[in-house]
């Protein structure tokens, strides 16, 4: 392969790469979030709850649900209904697929928005909340007492890599 080919191909195997890297971020995050409730439950049963332990399991369950999610749109085992897609063919499943990047897509301006990176650059955290009255990088979590942006966060990535997974579908020309 020359170019062009040697482009794609780097492509989808850094795509592939990225989606076992994803499952595995999951299965961190899933192992995680059963060792907290495993030691809350030991601490109940002991009588000193650990009241902070079922609000990071949400959060470990999240982050694992948006890494899991990009890594099943890399094998198009994402939930759809494809009755119809099967029946249409291929030219009707790259539309699906191209659809679905731009949903992505959109979902990714939409964080871009709501994380605000450059307004963080210019204000600061504190400062942005001020400014611009969002309170993303200063909220902080219920029980744990740290911003909620650092579980927040794993959207980023785990959109960015539902993109790249996108794109590669499109591609490649896999099914929807």
């Amino acid at each position: 392969m020359t170019g062009n080919g040697t482009i794609v191909a780097r492509l989808l195997r850094a795509e592939a790469t990225l989606a076992r890297i994803e499952l595995g971020l999951s299965a961190v995050l899933l192992t995680a979030m059963l060792a907290w409730m495993a030691a809350a439950a030991l601490a109940r049963s002991a009588g000193r709850p650990l009241i902070w332990s079922d609000e990071l399991s949400i959060y470990l369950v999240a982050g694992s649900a948006f890494f899991a999610a990009s890594a099943a749109l890399a094998r198009g085992k994402h939930m759809t209904v494809d009755i119809v897609s099967r029946r249409m063919g291929q030219r009707f499943r790259r539309t699906v697929d191209a659809v679905l990047l731009l949903a992505v897509t959109v979902f990714a301006g939409c964080l871009w928005i709501w994380l605000d990176p450059v307004g963080l650059l210019r204000f600061g955290g504190q400062d942005l909340a001020r400014e611009t009255a969002n309170f993303v990088y200063s909220e902080p979590t219920m029980t744990l007492g740290v911003p909620k942006v650092w579980f927040w966060l794993p959207m980023v990535p785990a959109t960015v890599g539902a993109m790249l997974h996108m794109v590669a579908r499109m591609i490649r020309g896999g099914p929807c």
